[in-house]
């Protein structure tokens, strides 16, 4: 009997310490903290925000911000602007063109980009590529509505301070929910590029539709293309610069 009772209080224990596990994990993966502020009022109250830019505020996010900042643009250059999937990108030596500025930073969000926006259109750059918005879904757990109103922030102060420079909007690419954990489905990716295309319509900026050229089987990332569900290998780079080159040669 009482080798029952502690392999049952073992098993509890077990079970116990895998929710709280669980449970750490998933606040985690949506932001931690500043996740947590923007669902719990008490956070808020006690000075808890949720972060601009990446929100696990990664040292890497900060570094590579300050580093860009410091960084001349001009109004001959192309700007491409996003998250980790831009900021992989060895744009200037897939397109074979100099003038190429990348200013994507890994994990970053709509409201990031938004934040620091000011060093990049101050100069006026010629044209901006500009792919955003899977780190809200997945990590924010932002709606496509909340991510296309930041988006039509960017746009709008781009229009104002910036006219002549030219954005282009390419869509959100799909994910592989078998080799990617986050919190976003290729469902809501869907949803947010439908509404995006709309915006760009609205502004009348081109929009790019990436996300096709990029599905396998069963409309989701295709496999050939990634490791780890979300991110780029050399062939999907490859094919991206070919889809998106007569947009940046001149």
């Amino acid at each position: 009997m009482n080798q029952t009772i502690q392999t049952l209080l073992g098993l509890s224990v077990c079970l116990n310490a895998l929710f709280i596990s669980l449970g750490v994990w998933i606040i985690l993966k949506r932001g931690g903290l500043s996740y947590l502020a923007t669902r719990v009022p008490l956070l808020r109250k006690l000075g808890i925000k949720s972060t601009q830019g990446s929100p696990f505020n990664f040292p890497y996010y900060d570094h590579r911000k300050s580093q860009l900042s410091l960084l001349p643009v001009n109004a001959s250059n192309i700007i491409f602007l996003g998250d980790s999937i831009t900021d992989e990108g060895e744009w200037a030596e897939l397109l074979n063109n100099p003038a190429i500025r990348n200013r994507g930073i890994s994990s970053d969000t709509t409201i990031g980009v938004l934040d620091r926006l000011q060093d990049i259109i101050a100069p006026r750059p010629q044209k901006i590529f500009l792919m955003i918005g899977v780190n809200d879904l997945s990590n924010l757990g932002r709606s496509p509505a909340d991510v296309v109103q930041t988006h039509k922030e960017i746009l709008t102060q781009i229009r104002e301070q910036s006219p002549q420079t030219n954005v282009f909007i390419q869509s959100v690419l799909p994910i592989h929910p078998s080799l990617f954990l986050g919190f976003v489905t290729n469902s809501n990716i869907q949803t947010l590029n439908e509404q995006l295309q709309r915006l760009a319509n609205e502004f009348s900026y081109p929009y790019i539709n990436l996300h096709a050229h990029f599905l396998g089987a069963h409309h989701q990332l295709d496999a050939q293309y990634t490791s780890d569900g979300i991110h780029l290998n050399g062939i999907a780079y490859q094919r991206w610069a070919k889809l998106i080159e007569p947009h940046v040669l001149p």
